[in-house]
């Protein structure tokens, strides 16, 4: 018999369902506490694998827990990024997301768009001019 964690509904599984399922019960408390728990016989792990639960005690342990991405300093970038779109022409826009983000060479940029990589060059020169005008920390 096979708990459901979503619903909380209990099913019955094929034996081969059930050593699958095992395996990778196995496999991730491994992963987690870096050794095999098999000597307990009802089947529980020593370490909690909840997203509910950080414990006090060991924050090493439970380190996989933790995100450590700061959203709110996410969103302020892109919004201050969205800001600074704003700040460029049309030409420098479209250098910015291509060349800059997108990661084109100036040289491949300014041949497909039947321009001089000298421009190329003289745009993203006046983009970063601006980003140290706007990105003042």
């Amino acid at each position: 018999m096979v708990r459901v964690k979503l619903t909380g509904e209990v099913t019955e599984v094929a034996r081969e369902v059930m050593k699958i399922l095992r395996a990778e019960e196995k496999k991730l408390r491994r992963s987690f506490t870096g050794e095999a728990s098999e000597n307990s016989e009802d089947g529980d792990m020593n370490t909690i694998l909840s997203l509910d639960a950080l414990p006090d005690d060991d924050v090493k342990s439970a380190a996989w827990l933790t995100d450590y991405r700061d959203f709110v300093r996410e969103v302020m970038v892109g919004e201050m990024e969205k800001d600074f779109r704003g700040m460029l022409t049309n030409a420098q826009r479209e250098i910015y997301e291509v060349v800059l983000l997108g990661g084109m060479k100036p040289y491949d940029y300014a041949k497909r768009k039947g321009i001089s990589a000298s421009s190329v060059t003289q745009h993203i020169h006046a983009i970063q001019k601006k980003a140290k005008k706007f990105f003042v920390f």
